[in-house]
């Protein structure tokens, strides 16, 4: 519809505006006399019009040499309509015999205030749409860039977290394969069902929460493999709209966080993760424990790369909170508002 809206002005300029304009002036008596003035007087303006609107005003908002480019042709429109307000509607020498027609002085100034009026009213309002239209093409643009910008370094982010998830994939797997575990072929298959997950959805925005929530399973299962009976591990989650768009492999990356850093083959360790989904409101939260030694050394790009998902994907409508307090329990809360419901 908006797209619509500078042809709908330039039909309503052409049938409707212009022509109102006109009939305020005795338009039939000069069209009478003077036919061949009138009707390229009225051509001028409809060419005016055009010539502002299309030409003019998109060159004054380029670059220096196209600039000046729309001025020179501003400087011939105004040339144009000077030659045709001296001429004389009620003589054509006139110009050339003015002290012997004092009478017709008065039929002189209107034809000029005819023309003058009639062109400063259409380069007015042709100007007003053609920069109205400038500008809106100029918002249209930069918000394709943007949109370009924000596709390409969500890509970029996305193309950081595969490796960073694969990596530590395949170390719980060699370790299991170290120890000869019979989990090993579960493992395995796990592994493959994760990394289908993976390619299936790398060039995809959204994904359906139902999915991402059966990959965070997967993702549990495999991990919990290798873990002893100090650790303590849980996931509950609540889904009232399973189609409900979510990124893929955004809520993964504060649980590999979790297991990361709050695992200990000797000392009870524990990561709760909760997932709640009503409307479009969707609330993830994780607790674990985080041990000193592991922290020190972590540089968390991951959280670092979901800020900038979420800034960019959500910017009004999401809030993350991520802190650890005095017992040295580690908190993340995200909540998210989803848009497409």
């Amino acid at each position: 519809m908006m797209k619509n809206v500078p042809l709908y002005i330039d039909l309503a300029f052409c049938f409707i505006f212009l022509p109102l304009m006109i009939l305020i002036f005795p338009v039939e008596r000069w069209l009478d006399t003077y036919p061949v003035f009138v009707c390229s007087f009225v051509l001028w303006l409809y060419i005016t019009y055009f010539l502002n609107r299309r030409i003019t005003v998109p060159l004054l908002f380029r670059h220096r040499r196209q600039r000046a480019c729309g001025l020179c042709i501003m400087l011939v429109s105004l040339t144009l309509t000077y030659a045709m307000s001296c001429y004389e509607v009620s003589s054509p020498l006139y110009h050339l015999y003015e002290h012997v027609y004092p009478r017709t002085m008065v039929k002189v100034r209107l034809n000029q205030q005819a023309v003058w009026l009639l062109y400063v009213v259409v380069a007015t309002f042709s100007f007003a749409v053609g920069m109205l239209t400038e500008i809106n093409r100029q918002r249209q643009e930069r918000e394709e860039i943007e949109y370009e910008r924000n596709k390409a370094e969500l890509a970029l982010y996305k193309a950081q977290i595969n490796p960073h998830f694969l990596f530590n994939t395949l170390n719980t797997l060699y370790g299991l394969l170290i120890m000869h575990s019979d989990k090993t072929e579960v493992t395995m298959e796990r592994f493959i069902n994760l990394t289908k997950y993976m390619y299936n959805n790398a060039n995809r925005e959204f994904i359906a929460i139902s999915e991402e929530v059966e990959y965070i399973d997967q993702y549990i299962a495999l991990q919990a493999l290798r873990l002893n009976e100090y650790a303590d591990i849980s996931f509950t989650h609540r889904i009232e709209s399973p189609e409900m768009p979510i990124p893929p492999m955004l809520l993964i990356t504060f649980i590999e966080n979790a297991f990361k850093y709050s695992i200990s083959s000797n000392e009870p360790c524990f990561i709760r993760i909760r997932l709640n989904q009503q409307g479009d409101n969707l609330c993830f939260e994780v607790d674990n424990t985080v041990f000193e030694r592991e922290m020190k050394n972590s540089k968390r790009m991951g959280i670092e790369n979901c800020r900038k998902r979420l800034s960019l994907l959500y910017p009004e409508r999401h809030h993350l909170v991520i802190g650890k307090d005095k017992d040295n329990i580690f908190h993340v809360r995200l909540e998210l508002q989803s848009e497409s419901l």
